[in-house]
This record gives structure tokens, C-alpha cells and sequence, in this order.
């Protein structure tokens, strides 16, 4: 398994501007950065389930149909080279207004789960990041599903806090429209970044079904 790419993929994933990154941020700015904290953590709970379906998934593929890591590799490939492009060919203006959310440290921590939880994305993103990171999947040890888990999930609360840390800045710039375009092709730099190193995984897969 590789570090250096699991730790990359899992921090791209978590700055990308989406759902949970403006819902912490909204809760930042409503209700400050120590209410945030249920938030954030309902966001790590709610990925959860998410991670382990993931690579338990990726363990059956592979036992069942070899070729299915290559073919998941190809497609993360695809995937991140059209991040990448949209992101860089079109940024956007505007991003889309956050759900209202309740003060009680309790809503707080269910609406950030389900927002993780909810989002059809998380899957697809976790598989993809299983293969850019050569996860061992046709044997998942504890010691690697441990180092998984805390990659994926330290980098998700590690970055939540940080956008709650700068919610009320960052939220005011993030209204700019020339900002918002300012970062969504710096994201798009670091997603063909990535779709390339996924590239030469993919490759890698290759030669070994050979």
C-alpha cells in the first residue's frame, strides 16, 4: 500500500469544495467553530459505513473477477482527467447555498452524518482511492484496514476543522465569484495530478493480467 497517494487522494477529496466543505462551513459561520465540532464529527460517522463497503467490495472483485481493479482504475482515471477538465475549462461562478441547519450540538452531528452518508459520491470516490493507494485488497489485514481508516478519516476531520477554523473568512470569500474560479482550477490542477498517477496504476494493473 501506498502512503504517499492514499494520504494525497484522501486530503484532495476532503478540500474539493462539495457538500460536507460548505455544510461546515455554513455551520461555522451560524453558530461558531466549537458547535462545528458535532458537525464534523457526524461527517467522519457518516462515512464510515461508506469506507468499509468500499474495501470489503474491492476484496470480493478481486477474489471473483481479476480483472475488476484494473477496470476500476481505468475508470477512477477517467474520472479524475474530466475533474480535472471541467474544473479547469469551466469553473464555476457560484456554489450552491448550504440546507438550513439547527443549533443543538445533537442536529448538528446527524445532519453532517447524513450529509456524508447521503452523498451517492462517497463510494465511487472510496474505491477510487483504494486503487490510486494499491490498497491490498485481496487480503484486507487489520493493520491495513486500521492505517485506511485513519488516513481517510483523520484527513476528513483534519480539513473540516480547518474550513470550520476559517468558516467566517472563507465563506465571505467564497461569495466572490472571481474566488470561486481562482479555486476550482487550482482543483483542477491537483485532480489531473491525480488522474495521472491513477493513470500509471491502471497501467501497472495491466501488465500484471498479462
Amino acid at each position: 500500500m501506498d502512503i504517499r497517494p492514499l494520504i494525497a487522494s484522501c486530503l484532495i477529496a476532503s478540500l474539493s469544495p462539495g457538500p460536507a466543505a460548505l455544510s461546515t462551513i455554513e455551520t461555522s459561520l451560524r453558530y461558531g467553530q466549537r458547535r462545528a465540532f458535532w458537525h464534523t464529527l457526524g461527517l467522519a460517522v457518516g462515512e464510515t459505513p461508506h469506507l468499509f463497503l468500499s474495501l470489503f467490495g474491492t476484496l470480493w472483485l478481486t477474489q471473483h473477477f481479476p480483472s475488476a481493479r484494473f477496470l476500476i482504475a481505468a475508470s477512477g482515471t477517467t474520472y479524475f482527467l474530466y475533474l480535472g477538465a471541467t474544473h479547469l475549462l469551466r469553473p464555476r461562478s457560484s456554489l450552491p447555498e448550504g440546507a438550513a441547519l439547527e443549533a443543538s450540538p445533537w442536529r448538528l452531528f446527524f445532519r453532517g452524518a447524513w450529509v456524508n452518508f447521503s452523498n451517492p459520491k462517497t463510494i465511487p470516490w472510496m474505491i477510487i482511492i483504494i486503487q490510486a493507494a494499491n490498497v491490498p485488497a485481496d487480503g484486507l489485514a487489520t493493520r491495513t484496514t486500521g492505517i485506511f481508516l485513519l488516513c481517510t478519516l483523520g484527513s476528513e476531520l483534519s480539513v473540516m476543522s480547518f474550513y470550520a477554523m476559517v468558516g467566517d473568512r472563507l465563506r465571505v470569500r467564497l461569495k466572490d465569484a472571481a474566488t470561486i474560479r481562482w479555486v476550482d482550477r487550482a482543483t483542477g490542477v491537483l485532480w489531473t495530478a491525480l488522474g495521472l498517477l491513477m493513470a500509471r496504476q491502471a497501467y501497472q494493473l495491466l501488465e500484471l493480467l498479462r
